[in-house]
């Protein structure tokens, strides 16, 4: 995964933490400029202190024009290992010409490839560490449920899991890493590491957020954020849906839904508005840098998120942060974060859920007393479960340093 400023931070955070603590870091990427890929629209990155080699993922205009979803299944899967032999071409080579303690593989291809690297050196003396962001529906839809001929399309998450590791750091998003884990391989659950990201303290410069409101014109209205790469999986449409029966149904006319995000089903999620007679009440902002996305949560009441897994990721975790009161569904482990009219609101998805959701908008907008209650419910689950990510950094780098003290 490459730098962004504009999605995931904790991959940027990592490298950059280890620089400032006066270690040598090398960074070995690929980066996906495809149309499907999330960094297209995005500038390239090189932070200060990390030494970056960077090489495009291998792509074909052909692949790229694919439209039956098997081929680009496929293509896709072709794409991921050819980029991880470039991985193990490159991070060979820069470890033929540097002084490394230590391999850190980040995502499961680069976990892949870390350990394939490592096997090429078999002689040299090397700390593994095996790094992933969570496992999407590994565990959810496909261990837990035995959909054994998907394990397929994720064979480089199941090796890069199975093979040992002197470490194994895996975020708690409520993907339920740990028992993807547990259940492929019981004895790497000694190395495993299991954290939460970290959330910066909210501080926003008013001045800037009465500025973005005029921007947005927004007046009185009753806002909602949703910020996220607009891509199906993320399941914008749901709060889209919510937005038009919240206006059209239930007569809520002074209602915006706020999109802060940008991805390759933009432009579906911008008919599907405008299909469902919405499109004055929905905005799309676009991708914007990660430390303007508090100004965003600032004018708005309430946070939306729908994502298909598991909505325990770092929108929603600097929602809580922001003192929001959220909507979401209950799936994953999001449920050890929301307790429904306690901290926010969560759903069974079912054919009703829209329209409780919509209901549940309505009526939250119209009691100033439930709002300040649940407020004051989230305040407190901010305190006692969300890490500064300096914090955060410091566990994994205190782990890390005493692997190679040893």
């Amino acid at each position: 995964m490459d730098f962004t400023d504009k999605g995931i931070q904790v991959v940027k955070l990592t490298p950059e933490y280890f620089a400032k603590k006066g270690w040598n870091v090398h960074y070995v990427v690929t980066r996906d400029n495809s149309r499907s890929g999330s960094y297209q629209y995005q500038p390239v990155i090189n932070p200060d202190g990390v030494i970056v080699h960077r090489l495009s993922t291998p792509s074909c205009r052909i692949g790229e024009s694919l439209r039956k979803h098997l081929l680009r299944v496929i293509y896709s899967q072709l794409r991921d290992y050819a980029a991880i032999v470039k991985l193990v071409w490159l991070g060979r080579r820069v470890l033929g010409d540097s002084k490394i303690d230590i391999l850190y593989g980040g995502g499961p291809h680069g976990a892949l490839a870390a350990h394939i690297v490592r096997l090429l050196r078999p002689r040299r003396k090397l700390v593994t560490v095996s790094r992933f962001y969570g496992v999407w529906d590994l565990y959810t839809e496909i261990l837990a449920e035995r959909r054994w001929l998907r394990l397929l399309a994720n064979f480089a998450t199941c090796a890069a899991l199975y093979l040992r590791s002197n470490l194994k750091i895996i975020t708690n998003d409520g993907t339920r890493g740990d028992q993807a884990l547990r259940r492929i391989r019981p004895s790497n659950m000694e190395s495993l590491r299991f954290y939460v990201n970290g959330v910066d303290q909210y501080s926003i410069d008013e001045i800037e957020v009465t500025g973005l409101k005029r921007t947005l014109n927004i007046g009185d209205m009753f806002c909602a954020a949703c910020i996220t790469r607009l891509v199906a999986s993320k399941r914008v449409d749901l709060c889209i849906k919510v937005t038009a029966a919240a206006v059209n149904k239930y007569g809520l006319s002074k209602f915006r839904l706020i999109i802060v995000g940008d991805g390759s089903e933009r432009n579906r999620f911008e008919k599907l508005a405008a299909d469902l007679c919405v499109a004055q009440n929905v905005v799309f902002v676009g991708a914007v840098d990660n430390r303007c996305v508090k100004n965003y949560l600032a004018v708005s009441d309430i946070f939306l998120s729908m994502y298909r897994v598991s909505n325990v990721g770092n929108p929603l975790l600097e929602a809580i942060r922001a003192n929001k009161i959220i909507f979401t569904l209950n799936n994953g482990d999001t449920s050890a974060w929301i307790k429904h009219r306690e901290n926010g609101f969560i759903y069974e998805e079912d054919d009703s859920m829209v329209d409780r959701v919509a209901r549940d908008i309505v009526e939250l907008a119209n009691t100033p007393g439930l709002r300040d209650r649940m407020k004051h419910n989230i305040r407190t689950t901010e305190k006692e479960k969300l890490w500064t990510w300096n914090e955060r950094m410091q566990a994994e780098y205190s782990e890390i340093n005493k692997l190679v003290e040893c």
